[in-house]
């Protein structure tokens, strides 16, 4: 059962520190780079700019900043959004299991990513199934983390709606669903009354 207990949603790539770790990812763990020597967590947006700054210099500007201070405030119960690497078709869907956590272990240039929150990968379907407003948000989706927000509710609704489809098969089933829907909807302007009542009956499903 999927467990959506926040409204926060997520888009976060799965290159931190310029490393694929999509495996990672879908193993349990959602990261970013920008491995600093310190925990970052709790400190104000003037705390950690001055330390972002001063440990990239050049290579930071406000907007890296940023990400940095959404990916650090994600919390428990919040969905993210991660395109796959391997299919550039595809995206990873997870649910938070706890807050950001940092790791010193990974504070280093090899590693690179200190801080990391533990998820679960609820489902992985084709981004043309996705809610419209969220595809809309991912043709300016550029950066390592995006917030996404705006578009909880609708994907709480996609992902209820994906639940109860076997995993196997979510995505053939889930795109015959979404077919047949937008065939029905067009199907309340045809101008026989019999095939718009049909429609209309087959559209309508009271909880």
């Amino acid at each position: 059962m999927f467990e959506l207990g926040g409204s926060m949603l997520y888009h976060v790539r799965s290159k931190p520190h310029n490393i694929n770790r999509e495996a990672e990812f879908v193993s349990g763990r959602v990261s970013i780079g920008w491995p600093c020597g310190r925990d970052l967590r709790g400190l104000s947006r003037k705390e950690l700019e001055d330390i972002l700054n001063e440990q990239y210099k050049h290579h930071m500007n406000a907007h890296n900043v940023s990400q940095v201070e959404q990916f650090l405030h994600i919390k428990s119960g919040s969905i993210i959004l991660t395109p796959s690497e391997a299919d550039k078709k595809e995206m990873h869907i997870f649910r938070t299991l706890g807050n950001v956590e940092y790791n010193s272990e990974r504070d280093n240039n090899t590693d690179g990513d200190p801080h990391g929150v533990a998820v679960e990968l609820l489902i992985t379907v084709k981004k043309s199934l996705l809610p419209t407003g969220v595809q809309s948000s991912l043709k300016g989706a550029k950066k390592t983390v995006s917030n996404f927000s705006k578009h909880a509710s609708a994907m709480k609704q996609f992902l209820e709606k994906a639940e109860s489809l076997e995993k196997p098969t979510v995505t053939t089933q889930f795109e015959v669903q979404e077919k047949a829907k937008e065939i029905l909807i067009d199907a309340l302007n045809s101008d026989i009354e019999s095939i718009r009542v049909t429609a209309a009956a087959a559209l309508y499903q009271p909880s």
